[in-house]
């Protein structure tokens, strides 16, 4: 099989795990109640898989992004207008659509509940500013600033990508000059890259202008600036990225900081892409493309089920006993949202087509 074309059979089968990496991490009970904190073992369970494992999804996918927006390999203004005319429809597009929808849900929903949901504001109180940054940053309306994200919660990941997509020909031109500082030797390019990581650290905090976003949108535009698969330079790498990945871990008990975390997501990021490029090549995974289309339908909607199920936990009306029923309540909240997520997918693909289109930006 040609590099190429096992490179877009990694891509498509890895959109389906990340996804449900997205989903674990949104599920973190751990911190929603005492009772849940209190269980040791679930707790740390939890931790472990929504804390410290499923938010490498978030670089995964800025990484894919920055490799695919740069896949020519060359950059002009005229392919620039059209790269945005494309993304204009996948990503702009189903931005507004499931913003205003989640938006007409949290308002509706507030009519009726005593504590309203994500915007703690009714319609009537609502000012036109409010109204904008329901599609930007709901901190901004709510005045408290702890989510940084439009009424779409998880739409921040489109936002932000949507943005670093505008300064593109800044990232090409930063890409092209990592490029030339770093030569042909590995270990300078290595250096240089840690550097740029470490500078990551002192990155403003501005709403929209992501450093992971730009880190990682960078990396992948590397390899499509130099013309290379990425598998084909990681896949060599997948044991000595898992003992680095282990010595990291062990190292960040001593000393936390978010140097530490991203340097962690780099070397996740090549043992993920090389394990799964090992396993596709060999046949023990194979893309199923149902689930890889239904990825970002799953993204999407799922915020909408959670914001549901969420409250029987909170509430106390399902307990977690025990550990062991922590556990299942916290997997099965995962799998509960993939099948309804599949199913409305289908659904919707059959008696709403046109719907569904506009929704999914365009995918299939």
């Amino acid at each position: 099989m040609k590099p190429t074309d096992l490179q877009s059979k990694v891509i498509a089968f890895i959109r389906f795990p990340l996804i449900v990496m997205v989903l674990f991490s949104h599920c973190n009970y751990r911190t929603i109640s005492d009772e849940w904190a209190n269980l040791a073992v679930a707790s740390g369970v939890i931790d472990v898989i929504s804390q410290r494992i499923a938010p490498i999804a978030n670089p995964f996918f800025f990484f894919i992004a920055g490799y695919l927006f740069f896949k020519s390999g060359a950059f002009s203004i005229n392919l620039y207008i059209k790269k945005l005319i494309r993304r204009f429809q996948s990503l702009f597009v189903p931005y507004m659509l499931w913003n205003l929808l989640y938006l007409i849900i949290v308002l509706v929903a507030g009519l009726f509940l005593a504590n309203r949901p994500v915007i703690h504001k009714a319609a009537g109180d609502m000012a036109f500013t409010d109204w904008l940054m329901a599609f930007w940053n709901i901190g901004a309306i709510n005045g408290d600033g702890s989510i940084k994200a439009p009424v779409a919660i998880q739409f921040w990941f489109i936002r932000d990508l949507m943005i670093v997509m505008l300064f593109s020909p800044l990232v090409y031109l930063l890409v092209n000059a990592f490029i030339k500082l770093g030569g042909k030797r590995p270990i300078v390019r290595w250096l240089l890259f840690l550097a740029i990581i470490f500078a990551f650290n002192y990155w403003p905090d501005i709403v929209g202008l992501n450093p992971d976003c730009w880190l990682f949108f960078g990396f992948g535009a590397y390899y499509s600036i130099k013309k290379k698969e990425f598998i084909v330079a990681m896949m060599p790498y997948m044991i000595p990225a898992a003992i680095c990945l282990v010595l990291l871990i062990v190292l960040e008990q001593f000393w936390a900081s978010d140097f530490l975390y991203r340097v962690e997501y780099v070397i996740g990021l090549v043992f993920g892409m090389s394990l799964t490029t090992n396993m596709v090549r060999s046949g023990t995974w194979y893309v199923n493309m149902t689930l890889s289309n239904a990825s970002f339908f799953i993204f999407a909607y799922h915020s909408l089920l959670l914001g549901l199920l969420m409250p029987l936990f909170q509430s106390g009306l399902l307990k977690p006993y025990n550990d062991v029923l922590a556990i299942v309540y916290y997997l099965l909240t995962v799998i509960i949202l993939v099948v309804v997520g599949l199913v409305l997918y289908k659904l919707m693909r059959k008696h709403l087509p046109f719907i569904t289109y506009l929704l999914m930006g365009g995918r299939r």
